[in-house]
């Protein structure tokens, strides 16, 4: 499961909830100097609108090399886009163009007369079914602090539920006067990230838009010795306090992610398009093995299949890329992976978004089976070594996908589940908040509500009583974490949970056995899992695996490891908390004893 299924239902509905609609404003009578001969340099900032209609924000920060060359980055949250480097860039005059590699889909606009507006259309490029209408984008010139010669950094955490988030808020004013800032939360990989529609009242309070899932704004007031900014952090109803002091020799504080790997690498890396019968392609990357060191081939491979959530091709979290270390470390050893972006996600288009919305861990299934079946006309591939992989809910779909193909050699499930989704999501709860110090009262009581909550949900249940149980779930959670919560905020909370609990994967994931499918899987299963994994508990699920698969027969070897978490880290506690903070993404140990079982099941 990635990060949404163990957050309380409040947390969830943060996550969750639809991107803000907040409007790009420029500072108040002020025009910004600009490059006049090279015009698209700067940093831009506003919305796109899709021929569906969506309007996700977009940030562009152009520069020029001393050799003349542009490079663009794009930062598009809505698209999964994060300081994304574009290509196929041309600029003349004041009219400027590129292109987003993976995705296809090309930006090209013209400049204002002023400098100060960057409007045009987005299409999708090349491929065989390009757009018909081609969405429209509307840009402006911003600064950010980094750009002006005195900036205020504060620092300090945001408390949400049972996280602990440190960011830093950079402020500065611009020659006009306005101000203008952005966020830097290294935990979740935003780096000057903009905040926009500034405005200052007359007690100097200073309220700012920060467009993001989950319409967040800031209202906060710096202390006249400029050490302290106080004031409000709102987001998805939630109010969060802001007591921040100033660092004055601020800097952006890298992750440390020793196990990414660094080009030029000892492998191939090749982009692969897998055509799905619901009429949308997924994209991914496929890595083979080193010629020269492995031979030719054709060689085993392995699908890495994601946990719950979107996920991209990495399934990056927190600055981990768990996908990019594993396929990694496996190609060095011989065996090809494919890693790919979910459906809706990075090169993952699907322009029918009920196909996301609405889509189940059974239709993700598919999804596998369809890059499994591309990965067949794949020259370097042996057809009859293709693996599986599976992370958390991809431990799920992996034997739902030997069941849908029958031709799978192998499935290596990690942290996957073995139980009725209701069970484990109630162990999961239990554990984070005894984890979190939640009194044992506090425990057994949502459990109560969650229980029978979960259960009506999954049977369809009365609408009525659903949502007197999430309020009441909602209730006890604001309760143990010692919170008054105004009205607005209650039903913030109600409306969000309620949504999350009762879209199809929810309803499909409370009710799913995997005991069934895990029977029927005649291929070897390798099954790990962390001893401190939260998650997806060892004794309740690793157990289980372990025992239905020998009472029927199959080839199974189950290894849990000490100490490790659900990401397989080292760890202390198992607290998500601590996801960030520990440097290795995946230990390698684990990775060694895949590779060895692989090897050992279907050869190098």
């Amino acid at each position: 499961m990635s990060t949404k299924l163990h957050l309380s239902c409040l947390a969830i509905a943060l996550l969750w909830s639809a991107a803000t609609t907040a409007q790009v404003e420029q500072p108040a009578g002020e025009v910004l100097a600009y490059d006049h001969d090279h015009p698209a340099v700067g940093t831009w900032v506003g919305r796109s609108t899709t021929s569906e209609g969506a309007t996700p924000f977009v940030m562009l920060e152009v520069k020029r090399g001393e050799e003349g060359d542009y490079s663009v980055l794009i930062t598009a949250l809505a698209g999964g886009l994060l300081d994304t480097g574009c290509a196929d860039i041309e600029a003349t005059d004041f009219d400027f163009a590129f292109t987003i590699p993976g995705i296809n889909v090309r930006f090209t606009g013209t400049i204002s007369e002023d400098g100060q507006a960057y409007a045009g259309t987005v299409a999708e490029v090349g491929g065989e079914e390009p757009d018909d209408e081609p969405g429209t984008f509307d840009l402006r010139r911003t600064l950010m602090p980094g750009d002006l010669p005195e900036q205020l950094a504060f620092s300090g955490e945001l408390r949400v539920q049972m996280m602990t988030i440190p960011m830093t808020i950079v402020l500065a004013r611009t020659p006009g006067g306005n101000w203008v800032g952005h966020l830097d939360v290294p935990m979740q990989m935003l780096r000057e990230f903009p905040f926009i529609s500034f405005k200052q009242d007359e007690d100097d309070t200073i309220t700012a838009d920060l467009p993001v899932p989950g319409a967040a704004s800031i209202e906060v007031r710096i202390d006249e010795l400029e050490k302290r900014l106080t004031g409000t952090f709102f987001q998805a109803g939630l109010e969060m306090e802001i007591d921040f002091t100033r660092d004055v020799n601020y800097a952006y504080a890298e992750l440390n992610r020793p196990q990414n790997p660094e080009p030029p690498y000892p492998y191939e890396e090749r982009e692969i398009t897998a055509p799905h019968a619901e009429g949308f392609s997924l994209g991914g990357t496929l890595t083979i093995p080193n010629s020269e060191e492995f031979g030719e081939g054709p060689f085993p491979a392995a699908v890495l299949i994601s946990g719950s959530g979107a996920q991209d091709r990495n399934e990056s979290l927190l600055g981990h890329r768990p996908f990019l270390v594993i396929a990694d470390y496996l190609a060095r050893h011989g065996i090809a992976v494919m890693r790919y972006d979910d459906r809706g996600v990075g090169a993952s288009r699907v322009d029918d978004m009920s196909l996301v919305t609405q889509a189940t861990s059974a239709d993700f299934a598919t999804d596998t089976a369809a890059v499994v079946e591309k990965l067949k006309s794949v020259p370097e591939i042996d057809p009859d070594r293709i693996g599986l992989i599976g992370h958390s809910e991809g431990g799920l779909i992996a034997p739902m996908v030997g069941q849908m193909r029958g031709d799978i050699a192998f499935m290596v499930l990690l942290a996957g589940p073995g139980t009725v989704g209701t069970d484990l999501l109630l162990k999961q709860s239990e554990l984070f908040l005894r984890a979190a110090g939640r009194d044992e009262a506090a425990i057994a009581m949502q459990d109560t509500i969650r229980r029978e909550l979960y259960t009506l949900i999954a049977e369809g249940g009365c609408e009525d009583r659903v949502e007197e149980l999430v309020r009441r779930l909602v209730e006890a959670e604001f309760a143990a974490a010692g919170a008054t919560p105004t009205e607005e905020q209650m039903e913030q909370g109600v409306n969000g949970a309620k949504q999350t609990l009762t879209l199809p994967w929810m309803r499909f994931f409370f009710r799913y056995d995997p005991v069934p499918a895990l029977k029927e899987t005649t291929c070897p299963v390798l099954a790990m899992n962390g001893t401190l994994d939260l998650q997806v508990w060892h004794e309740q699920n690793l157990d289980a695996i372990e025992r239905v698969m020998k009472e029927a027969g199959r080839d199974i070897t189950a290894i849990r490891y000490e100490n490790r978490n659900h990401l397989f880290q080292p760890t202390e506690t198992g607290a998500f908390s601590e996801y960030v903070q520990i440097e290795t993404t995946f230990d390698e140990a684990v990775m060694a004893d895949m590779v060895n079982w692989i090897q050992e099941k279907v050869g190098e």
